[in-house]
């Protein structure tokens, strides 16, 4: 069985070690991880194997446990039908990046999104940074988005893209995603 685990709470060191010793006492695989730390308060949400039998009510103890001894807060949700095993582009799409660099300000996430959205694109993972401080201050946002092979659609994507930039001030760019071989 597989199980989707959010953590949240205020960041120190430590709480990975604590979290992945709990899911390795109660028999666990870690399957896929990501976590961050957000202006001061930590923030991850892995998948975990989880072995039939008396592994599951041993992990929501342990987790129980780490809940309370760590201050954070812990869900843990069944995965009742899952991809296969590193599965993460559906068939007949590529990933690509779509970066966008300038000055903080409310919408630009909103208006990147609504364009991807737009067009029924799927973002697979999104990251933001404000970076320096006070005046010098410059927002980063990359989206990584499932992009079907459809005539036009990047040509159009470019387009839109070359208006919003210029309606929020801010330099976007639009990348294939080169595979990596192991």
């Amino acid at each position: 069985m597989i199980v989707a685990i959010t953590v949240t709470g205020k960041d120190r060191p430590g709480i990975i070690a604590a979290l992945t010793e709990m899911l390795y006492q109660a028999g666990c695989n870690l399957e896929d991880v990501s976590m961050t730390v957000l202006e001061g308060e930590f923030a991850m949400i892995c998948l975990a194997a989880v072995k039939a039998g008396k592994s599951y009510p041993l992990l929501q103890a342990k987790l129980k446990q780490a809940e309370k001894r760590l201050h954070l807060t812990i869900s843990v949700r069944l995965i009742q039908h899952r991809l296969i095993r590193g599965e993460k582009h559906p068939s007949g799409t590529k990933p690509w990046l779509v970066s966008v660099l300038g000055k903080d300000r409310a919408g630009i996430v909103y208006h990147v999104s609504r364009t991807l959205a737009k067009h029924k694109l799927n973002i697979t993972d999104l990251n933001s940074k404000i970076m320096g401080r006070e005046k010098k201050t410059a927002y980063a946002l990359v989206l990584e988005v499932d992009v079907p092979n459809r005539k036009n659609l990047l040509g159009l994507l470019k387009r839109e893209f070359n208006l919003l930039q210029k309606k929020l001030n801010v330099t976007i760019t639009l990348n294939p995603v080169d595979p990596v071989q192991f």
